[in-house]
């Protein structure tokens, strides 16, 4: 869903009686300052943009009260529920289905034997023909892909799922539910291949979906100010972890028993789609 520009105005002016009767009603909205060519040369201006297009009646009427100096302030409200963990779920289901997909699948691990396989299919392809394209496109998509799937602890799965629901759920409230796949075929697909290129195919994890996410969201949020909401420093901090166990297995092979082959490839693999795929909301800073 596109944001909407509701109103704009110079620099100076005090949007805060605004913006708070927003907040009161639990509107979304976000002010962006724009300058230069975003603006048709005129002088710097901030303009207030909404995401829901069900919340414009009320707030023509809010601006127009703003504009008359007759706003005031928000009346107090009796503090209410927030939003049941069935409303989370309605409100991103793409989200939801990916991590119930994962727990599904962490569970069939507890009760079957059959993913064994996946973790030796293409043993014997490695390390004599990893170098050869013809070994990638013989092991094909899914048993390359599928790797993406499998946790082998109940903490790594946790912590996947918690970066992929607040990373794909921010991508959902913005409308990208089609990135959100595309990110999890070819994120997980390339972190996969990088991993089994760098030590075979005994590995697992949704991670090269996760560092995909982490930059198409850090990236996405700097460069082009879509509202995403993630704090910009998850994504350094996540860069950061990914380098030191990348030094630990450098140093010392097996010490952190990290697929970085999989974040790294994830990673790089979510900045490229995240430059290429088009972008219809445009903030300033814009290249």
């Amino acid at each position: 869903m596109e944001p909407i520009a509701v109103l704009s105005a110079p620099l100076a002016t005090d949007l805060s009686p605004l913006t708070r009767h927003l907040w009161a009603r639990r509107i979304v909205h976000r002010v962006i300052e724009q300058h230069g060519e975003q603006n048709d040369g005129q002088d710097p201006q901030q303009v207030l943009f909404i995401v829901n297009p069900a919340d414009l009646a009320q707030i023509q009427v809010l601006i127009e009260q703003w504009r008359e100096g007759s706003l005031g302030e928000p009346e107090a409200r009796v503090a209410s529920k927030g939003p049941t963990l069935v409303d989370r779920l309605k409100s991103a289901p793409i989200t939801a289905l990916i991590v119930l997909v994962l727990i599904m699948i962490f569970g069939w691990q507890h009760i079957s034997t059959d993913w064994h396989g996946w973790l030796t299919h293409s043993e014997p392809l490695w390390p004599s023909q990893r170098a050869l394209l013809s070994t990638y496109l013989d092991i094909g998509f899914w048993e390359l892909w599928r790797h993406t799937l499998l946790h082998f602890g109940a903490f790594h799965l946790i912590s996947n799922l918690l970066w992929i629901w607040i990373f794909a759920g921010a991508m959902e409230r913005v409308g990208e539910r089609g990135a959100i796949i595309a990110l999890l075929i070819f994120c997980g697909l390339a972190g996969n291949i990088l991993q089994w290129w760098l030590a075979g195919p005994a590995f697992g994890g949704a991670s090269g979906f996760v560092y995909g996410l982490a930059a198409w969201t850090g990236l996405r949020q700097t460069r082009y100010k879509v509202p995403y909401g993630v704090p910009p420093a998850v994504l350094v901090i996540m860069v950061i972890f990914m380098l030191i166990t990348i030094t630990g297995e450098t140093l010392s092979p097996g010490m952190t028993g990290v697929a970085n082959g999989g974040h790294l490839g994830g990673l790089l693999c979510g900045f490229l789609m995240a430059i290429l795929w088009p972008v219809s909301y445009r903030g300033k800073h814009d290249a």
